[in-house]
C-alpha cells in the first residue's frame, strides 16, 4: 500500500543484528507486509527504528564493511557505537517531554522509571519510530490528535502487553525450528491488536474498515484512492480496481459527502 500521509503500521518480522558485532553498526533488514510500501531502516544493536533515508545510509557503511571482511579497528567500531547512540538520542528526543529518554549508556528507553520493551509511532506517512527489547518490562505508545500531532505518551495494558509477548514467542519459536538464533533474542513484530485508523474521520459518509482484510470499504468495495484536499490523502496501491473517493467539503471546511471520482484525476495527488 503506497501511503501518502496517513498512519499506517508495518507488520514485520526481522531478526535483529545485535552485540555480535561487539559494538560494531550494522543494518537488518525488515521484512514488509505485501503491497503496504514503507522503508523504515533499522538501527542496530537490537532494534531501534527510523523510516528516513538519513539513519539508513549512516548506519549501512560500517555493515557493508562487515558484511566484506574489510578490517575494522576497535577505534572505528567504538566511533561507530557512538555515533549510533548520538543518532538515536536525537531522534527519540521528541519523546522526552512525555516521560520517555534514552540512556546512552545501557542502550535502553525508559518511560517513567521504567525499561520500555516495545514502542512503536508513526512520524509522518514516510517515517516509523520503532525498537523492541526483550529485557524491557513495559510497552509504550504514543498519543497523537486527529491532526497528527504528538500530544503524549502511554503505558499499553496488561493484554496489550501478554498480547505481544505471545507473538514474540510465536516468532522466536519460528526461527528456531528455521536453525536462525540471535544473541539478542529480539524481534520488530506488528502490534496483534493494530487497526489502520488513516480514514476514521470519514466513517459517518459510509467509510468502513474490514478488519481481517485490512482494508478500508467504501459501498463494499475496497478504496484505492480517497482525497480530501488539505487534509488527507490515501492509496491503496494494492486496490488498483477499487473505488476511488473526493471529499467535499462546504465552505466552514465540514464534509459534505464522498464523490466517486475517475482514477486518473486523483492519481496525480499520490504520485
Amino acid at each position: 500500500m503506497k501511503k501518502c500521509n496517513l498512519k499506517i503500521l508495518t507488520l514485520t518480522m526481522a531478526l535483529c543484528v545485535s552485540a555480535a558485532l561487539s559494538g560494531c553498526a550494522a543494518n537488518a533488514a525488515a521484512t514488509q507486509e505485501p503491497n503496504k510500501q514503507t522503508t523504515t531502516s533499522t538501527i542496530p544493536m537490537e532494534q531501534a527504528h527510523n523510516s528516513g533515508d538519513t539513519s539508513s545510509s549512516n548506519s549501512t557503511s560500517t555493515a557493508e564493511a562487515y558484511e566484506s571482511d574489510e578490517v575494522i579497528s576497535p577505534e572505528e567500531q567504538a566511533k561507530a557505537e557512538e555515533v549510533r547512540r548520538a543518532e538515536i538520542a536525537e531522534q527519540y528526543s521528541i519523546y522526552e517531554a512525555y516521560g520517555m529518554t534514552y540512556d546512552k549508556e545501557k542502550d535502553r528507553f525508559f518511560y517513567n522509571g521504567q525499561m520500555v520493551r516495545y514502542f512503536k509511532d508513526q512520524v509522518s506517512a514516510e517515517n516509523t519510530n520503532s525498537f523492541f527489547f526483550e529485557d524491557g518490562v513495559v510497552d509504550v505508545e504514543p498519543i497523537r490528535d486527529t491532526n497528527g500531532t504528538l500530544t503524549g505518551l502511554k503505558q499499553s495494558s496488561d493484554a496489550d502487553f501478554k498480547a505481544r509477548t505471545e507473538k514474540q514467542e510465536e516468532i522466536k519459536a519460528e526461527f528456531n525450528a528455521a536453525g536462525i538464533t540471535g544473541n539478542s533474542g529480539s524481534f520488530e513484530m506488528g502490534d496483534p491488536n493494530y487497526r489502520d485508523d488513516s480514514l476514521d474521520a470519514y466513517t459517518a459518509f459510509g467509510v468502513s474498515y474490514d478488519q481481517s482484510t485490512q482494508k478500508w470499504m467504501y459501498d463494499g468495495k475496497i478504496i484505492h484512492i480517497l482525497y480530501d484536499a488539505d487534509h488527507n490523502t490515501y492509496c491503496d496501491s494494492s486496490a488498483s480496481d477499487g473505488i476511488n473517493l473526493k471529499v467535499v467539503r462546504d465552505k466552514s471546511g465540514n464534509i459534505e459527502k464522498l464523490m466517486e471520482t475517475e482514477a486518473q484525476e486523483l492519481e496525480q495527488y499520490v504520485k
